[in-house]
């Protein structure tokens, strides 16, 4: 609970319901961007050396030490926002807010490729929210695998319908954007005892 609420909601979920939140009051698609500075680039380099690095340790099987990689990148573009307060700038320089928000925006849909493995279904989630159309990972379902010694779920599916790709995807300025709707819910125990006994009584 505490790791769902602490970190993946407020480092993740919260970037992404932010950037979406702020983009489609103001603008209702991706911003074209103006002119961008030092500090744009930087982010977006940032975000983009994730593919190399929480790649690397998806292929080493280092699967925390990938995800907490992909946390990270994450954690870097809320500072970037933090920084420059979009939802605050678009009220005085409605054109600078919107280089902020396109760089967030390109920002989150490179991280949904690289949260992908982890949280698909979330991901697709947010595909959709971006305005993309198409399955991100192919036809992703969980399956019931059973063995002689016991059962237990895994992801699978038909990949070859997948339309992601473990690189940069730009997103088109002017694509229309979703209403935007929030990741995660935040746990209590109530939703944790209530989950708990639907799965026992199941």
């Amino acid at each position: 609970m505490q790791r769902t609420n602490d970190e993946l909601i407020a480092n993740w979920g919260n970037l992404a319901h932010r950037t979406l939140t702020t983009a489609y009051r103001n603008f209702g698609q991706v911003p074209a961007p103006a002119a961008v500075t030092a500090d744009d680039q930087a982010t977006l380099a940032r975000v983009q050396a994730g593919f190399g690095s929480v790649g690397a340790h998806i292929e080493a099987a280092r699967f925390r030490a990938a995800l907490a990689a992909a946390m990270e990148v994450s954690a870097a573009v809320n500072q970037y926002l933090t920084r420059h307060e979009p939802w605050k700038l678009v009220k005085t320089d409605r054109e600078r807010a919107g280089t902020f928000l396109y760089v967030a925006l390109q920002s989150i849909a490179d991280l949904r490729l690289l949260f992908a493995p982890f949280l698909p279904f979330t991901s697709q989630n947010l595909h959709e929210q971006l305005g993309f159309s198409g399955s991100l990972g192919g036809d992703v379902r969980l399956e019931t695998r059973a063995d002689a010694a016991s059962a237990h779920e895994v992801i699978t599916g038909n990949y070859e319908r997948a339309v992601g790709r473990w690189e940069r995807t730009p997103v088109p300025p002017r694509q229309r954007l979703a209403e935007p709707r929030a990741l995660f819910r935040k746990l209590d125990e109530a939703i944790i005892d209530s989950e708990l006994a639907r799965m026992a009584s199941s």
